[in-house]
């Protein structure tokens, strides 16, 4: 059986509208999100159960961002990877470095999230997003509410799309882009944050492969 390359195209115009923010670092974080811009090697990756990751950089309207986009095949139905995706109390269980998070607000599709991030006691990031989420295409964009509070992160969007993959599994697109600040431990902690926070699909298949296998069913 072929590959199943689902397109994510569209995905980008609804970002950058629902968002409300410049284009161009939305399509850092979602550059080649169409699965059919997979090298052989990311689709070897992709099989074997590997996490492609494309990180990123890029300086605009005085933000210092970084992040990427990665991909994941998590084997679990999309249904359930959806499910998980919105099941905010386990935040901690699929992201990395997340010590709490509430649903705060409700209201059709879009949602407002409460997230603690950090390691405790030494540096913790509090801050709310803003969660648009698009049931009919299994799609969810995220940004920071600059409206409330957001200690030591001066702005992150981003999105997930969940599509189905040969086998009955799933292919989990993520991409984030951030700005986390210039404060010492921000200095001294860019790099590593830089590779965790697109670790994001492969915390995910832990997750659903393991403990919430049941769960979401």
């Amino acid at each position: 059986m072929g590959r199943m390359r689902p397109t994510f195209g569209f995905a980008l115009g609804c970002a950058a509208l629902s968002l409300g923010i410049a284009l161009t670092p939305v399509r850092s974080a979602l550059a080649g999100v169409d699965g059919g811009t997979f090298t052989p090697e990311e689709w070897r990756k992709l099989d074997a159960g590997e996490t492609v990751i494309r990180p990123a950089t890029r300086k605009q309207n005085g933000l210092r961002l970084m992040g990427g986009s990665s991909w994941q095949v998590i084997d679990a139905q999309p249904a359930s990877v959806w499910r998980a995706l919105l099941d905010t109390p386990r935040y901690h269980k699929m992201m990395p470095e997340v010590l709490e998070a509430r649903l705060v607000h409700h209201e059709d599709s879009e949602r407002t999230v409460f997230m603690r991030q950090g390691a405790r006691g030494v540096v913790e990031a509090r801050y709310y997003l803003k969660v648009r989420v698009y049931e009919d295409r299994h799609d969810i964009t995220f940004s920071v509410d600059d409206k409330k509070p957001h200690e030591l992160l001066k702005a992150a969007w981003g999105f997930y799309t969940v599509r189905p993959y040969k086998g009955g599994k799933t292919l989990l697109a993520y991409g984030v882009m951030a700005d986390i600040g210039e404060g010492l431990l921000a200095g001294v902690m860019r790099n590593e944050v830089h590779d965790w926070m697109l670790r994001t699909p492969w915390m995910v298949k832990r997750f659903l492969e393991g403990s919430g296998r049941r769960l979401y069913r």
